[in-house]
């Protein structure tokens, strides 16, 4: 089971998070395309994960992740994003997101040891999950898969 205060953690402090994420994504190199979007854009983006983070590790199904991030995926073949990027930038937020909770999270003991390695493996798996379905979004967009389901 996820522990709740971590992720709670998480989602009341999403804009830490997004600072952190944007100063990883402005220090990385060849990510031309996400450099050029409008923070806002960033920003928002990040806020919609960050801040419904409990009810995506806990509430939804996989059909509703892969709903809604191979929309994201097919948005960001739309707006001409290369794949490679989209999913950079979603290892940023992640690495952004776990950075914060190993930085700021108070550890007293064994059990909150072990609620962070919980939430580390349960994030990984739900970035994991993710970044596949962003990118079968974006193959669907561009006609690289004709798979349905």
């Amino acid at each position: 089971m996820v522990s709740a205060k971590l992720v709670h953690q998480i989602e009341d402090h999403w804009e830490a998070i997004t600072a952190r994420f944007l100063r990883r994504l402005r220090q990385q190199h060849g990510l031309a395309h996400i450099s050029r979007m409008p923070e806002s854009e960033i920003t928002d983006s990040c806020r919609k994960l960050l801040r419904n983070l409990g009810h995506w590790l806990v509430s939804s199904s996989e059909e509703e992740i892969a709903t809604f991030y191979q929309k994201v995926g097919h948005d960001r073949y739309v707006q001409a994003m290369p794949l490679s990027e989209s999913i950079r930038a979603v290892q940023l937020l992640k690495e952004a997101a776990l950075g914060y909770i190993r930085d700021e999270a108070f550890v007293q003991t064994s059990v909150d040891l072990y609620a962070e390695e919980e939430l580390e493996l349960q994030l990984g798996r739900f970035f994991d999950l993710l970044t596949f379905h962003l990118a079968r979004g974006y193959e669907r967009a561009c006609g690289m898969t004709h798979e349905e389901g």
